[in-house]
């Protein structure tokens, strides 16, 4: 393992409220940020209870790799065996649950993607979906697993239709598509977050291009997820990203304005968005136990700023010091543990992305 001497400070947050006052916590978050040691970028996106993060990163021959970050600041990169090592191929680790088993997907040296599970012993195993594709730039792309190491993901076709997938931690792997998913290319059912009790959440695409989210409970039943106010476009809809252990779902909608959303496992929608978002809007990436969430909007300047949303309705927004301000430049959280730390990259205005970690 190697240390990346990361620089730890203190940073101004500018906060807007709904609701009741922010805890004392808040107001005095500390912002951690770190590169992987010979990276030209570093992306950070899950992170579990302990602390521990992963995500990819990019070398001088744009290739990637993953990692895992412990507590201590120490980070190890992780290559899959046959993952490529050309520009545009590599590993993303994008997932790591209590254990600290990890999840993601690699790319090999004919551009076909595969899923992976890295145990704590440092193993891989690779997942190919039954029915995968052998396109380049088609296959199996691995999500997001839970504390019992099953994991759920999407595949490609053949005929480039996507599928769900979940594979349990024995290895044995069952395919699903919602119904009313579309079944021609660039349609179908996409995989994205799975909790403790292996509900799953994630969206499809009908046979108009329009999105719907989706939650299918352990024992294989649908049901289609349509927020308030959702457009019916093609391109436009509801996208379902996360699941907590309680099954609230939070996700996104897109139609004349974009929006977040948190559903309730009793079917309650609340919308959100935030105030001074422009026209790149609110995007939820993720949420933990309590029913915080997380992830970014975009002001009329097109520089992207982080939020956190409480379960109360408190919404507080975040930059990480250093970020653009520019063309899609900004902070960009991508998983929240139980404790309310926030993984997540910024990028700056040399448009080079750095991890970060916000505890409160």
């Amino acid at each position: 393992m190697t240390n990346n001497g990361n620089l730890t400070s203190k940073v101004c947050l500018a906060f807007l409220m709904i609701g009741t006052a922010l805890s004392a916590s808040e107001r005095t978050a500390t912002i951690t940020t770190f590169n992987v040691p010979n990276a030209t970028n570093t992306f950070a996106y899950g992170i579990n209870a302990a602390g521990t993060i992963v995500g990819y990163w990019l070398d001088s021959k744009n290739a990637y790799h993953g990692f895992v970050r412990a507590t201590s600041g120490a980070i190890t990169s992780l290559d899959a065996p046959g993952a490529g090592a050309t520009a545009g191929l590599g590993t993303y680790a994008l997932s790591v649950n209590t254990a600290g088993e990890i999840a993601g997907y690699y790319s090999d040296s004919a551009s076909i993607y595969h899923g992976f599970v890295y145990s704590t012993t440092g193993a891989f195993t690779t997942i190919d979906a039954p029915g995968s594709g052998s396109a380049p730039g088609k296959n199996t792309f691995a999500q997001s697993l839970n504390d019992s190491g099953t994991v759920v993901g999407y595949f490609q076709d053949v005929n480039a239709t996507t599928h769900g997938f979940l594979c349990t931690s024995g290895g044995v792997i069952t395919t699903f598509d919602v119904p009313n998913a579309g079944q021609t290319e660039s349609q179908g059912t996409f995989g994205e977050s799975i909790n403790a009790g292996g509900t799953v959440t994630g969206y499809y695409a009908d046979q108009f291009f329009v999105y719907h989210g989706f939650r299918m409970t352990s024992a294989g039943a649908f049901t289609s997820i349509d927020a308030p106010g959702a457009g019916a476009g093609p391109d436009q809809g509801t996208i379902a990203a996360a699941i907590n252990k309680a099954g609230t779902i939070t996700g996104n909608s897109s139609g004349t304005t974009t929006e977040a959303f948190v559903l309730s496992s009793a079917g309650t929608f609340t919308s959100f968005s935030v105030t001074g978002a422009g026209s790149l809007g609110v995007t939820s990436t993720a949420i933990n136990q309590a029913g915080t969430v997380t992830g970014y909007y975009g002001l009329a300047s097109t520089a992207y700023h982080g939020f956190i949303r409480t379960p109360a309705g408190v919404v507080a927004t975040f930059g990480v010091t250093g970020a653009g301000t520019k063309n899609y430049q900004g902070t960009f959280p991508g998983g929240i543990n139980q404790t309310g730390s926030i993984a997540g990259f910024y990028t700056d205005s040399s448009n080079k992305a750095h991890g970060f970690v916000r505890i409160p």
